[in-house]
């Protein structure tokens, strides 16, 4: 092989390589690259307005008047202001033991299922409903011979045929009979 198709096939790799890959690979070689130069180079400044001043100087107020008035107000705070130090009491939670759902979730997870409010309260009032009923029932007192006598029917009223005076009769139509071949399903008309 020659150098020249070396290079070209080098040139390709190059082309295709991330450059932070060959810039990682440089720097475990201990070599220097190019781009370390130029950051090691001073950048001039930006010349860009910023909307909001980065040292608050608008009054352009020299700097001892400013380490003056800074010992006044500093004077004026220690006066009226004390400072009190804090001990934050760290409470130590009692952990019950499970597993978070998620992260962030502040409670454990557990094997017990929940209590079901809402069907324990339905069946205490169907238990009062059902209460209630019994207590109609009860109240009214039927007798077991008015029950039956309502019920039982004699051979006599069906002999006179008093609940099927109000039907109606039967259409008289015309009545087709059908007659099956052996082999086929065909159906044919029986005249």
């Amino acid at each position: 092989m020659s150098d020249s198709s070396e290079d070209e096939d080098l040139s390709r790799f190059r082309e295709v390589v991330d450059a932070s890959f060959t810039k990682l690979i440089n720097e475990s070689r201990g070599q220097t690259t190019k781009e370390d130069h130029a950051e090691n180079q001073e950048k001039p400044k930006s010349e860009r307005y910023l909307e909001v001043s980065s040292h608050y100087n608008d009054v352009k107020v020299p700097a001892e008047m400013q380490k003056r008035i800074g010992a006044k107000v500093s004077a004026i705070i220690q006066k009226k202001l004390e400072f009190v130090d804090m001990e934050h009491k760290i409470k130590k939670r009692k952990i019950k033991g499970g597993v978070k759902l998620f992260r962030a979730s502040e409670g454990f997870l557990s094997c017990e299922e929940a209590k079901d409010t809402y069907t324990e309260a339905h069946n205490v009032q169907s238990k009062k409903l059902k209460n209630k009923r019994r207590q109609i029932d009860e109240e009214a007192n039927i007798n077991e011979d008015d029950k039956i006598n309502a019920v039982a029917v004699s051979g006599e009223s069906i002999l006179s045929k008093e609940e099927t005076k109000m039907w109606k009769s039967r259409r008289k139509e015309k009545i087709f009979k059908y007659k099956g071949q052996k082999k086929s399903k065909v159906l044919t008309e029986v005249v």
